[in-house]
């Protein structure tokens, strides 16, 4: 089992293929400088119109409306039949489509004016204690069974993450991997810095892995294209976070209309810790929008629908491990 640690409070993950895998985190000895082309987000072109043979520049077309504006999400988390990676390894695609719906309806009753939708939030990119043939320790789900869950997602009204543990591999060129997924307007993204570890040179789970703002920035960049070519409301890009040094430098991410930043406390442990890393992370400076995970299995105990709805600044998005 990878474990991540911060005080009062625990991120955990088994990688699929080694079960028996059982790793305690250390700080790394040393830091291998990875150099990241600084990209700044990109706006797509205003729109222009021909008047009696002279082109006249208009305003850009206003995006349609986040979702989160008003809406709650709530989701289970995992990889398809690995029960202990995540609640939705537990159930087949339909299933946990059912179960999550109902779920979600148990918070729509508490949370005001605000309505809510259910979330299947699926890891794609699994990250290995081993290397692998492409030396990046990562084993990626194929693209029809990511398909399966993008139709089961469509067919039942609830929107899909895609999570990707990175590893050694770049977390760009994964994300240009999902491109005609990203395309529907109910398909989002998550980036997990516990288990990007080039930069240490460090096999994912020795050590506690973290991303850059110019990766952070590159992806967002990237979605806003996609966002702006296809006309769909904004991505929501989810970064877990359970470590201040997981996320580097995010007082530099970029402000791009196009995505918003969510930030996902993921840690389990005792209520206390657990609020007081939200409070820390997800509801920082550099968090656009809030996420929390909750652990069915870890958390002590599993904090209720109610408890989470009393919460000061209760989550955008709730997950469950």
């Amino acid at each position: 089992m990878v474990v991540g640690s911060h005080p009062g409070i625990v991120s955990a993950s088994i990688i699929a293929d080694a079960p028996s895998l059982d790793v305690r985190p250390t700080e790394p000895s040393f830091v291998v400088d990875v150099w990241v082309e600084d990209v700044r987000p990109t706006r797509a072109p205003s729109v222009a119109v021909e008047v009696l043979g002279i082109t006249i520049a208009g305003p850009e077309p206003a995006l349609p409306p986040s979702i989160l504006e008003t809406t709650q999400v709530i989701s289970y988390y995992g990889y398809p039949k690995v029960r202990g990676m995540g609640e939705l390894g537990r159930h087949d695609p339909v299933a946990a489509a059912e179960q999550i719906k109902a779920l979600a309806r148990e918070y729509d009753e508490l949370n005001g004016d605000r309505e809510t939708v259910g979330a299947l939030h699926l890891i794609v990119d699994v990250a290995q204690a081993k290397p692998t043939s492409d030396g990046l320790y990562i084993e990626r789900l194929n693209l029809q069974a990511i398909a399966e869950y993008v139709e089961v997602a469509r067919e039942h009204g609830l929107l899909l993450f895609l999570d990707l543990q990175i590893g050694w591999s770049d977390a760009f060129e994964d994300t240009q991997r999902l491109e005609w997924f990203l395309r529907e307007p109910f398909v989002h993204l998550a980036l997990d810095p516990e288990f990007a570890t080039a930069r240490y040179r460090a096999t994912p789970g020795r050590v506690i892995g973290s991303l850059d703002a110019d990766e952070v920035n590159k992806v967002q960049a990237y979605l806003a294209e996609l966002v702006q070519d296809a006309g769909i409301p904004p991505k929501l890009l989810v970064l877990h976070q359970f470590q201040r040094r997981m996320l580097i430098e995010p007082e530099r991410y970029a402000d791009v209309a196009e995505v918003e930043l969510t930030i996902d406390m993921d840690g389990f442990g005792a209520m206390g810790p657990k609020i007081g890393g939200y409070q820390r992370y997800a509801l920082s400076d550099y968090a656009e929008r809030s996420a929390f995970k909750l652990f069915y299995h870890w958390d002590e105990p599993v904090m209720t629908p109610q408890q989470i709805m009393d919460m000061d600044n209760p989550p955008d998005y709730i997950i469950y491990q």
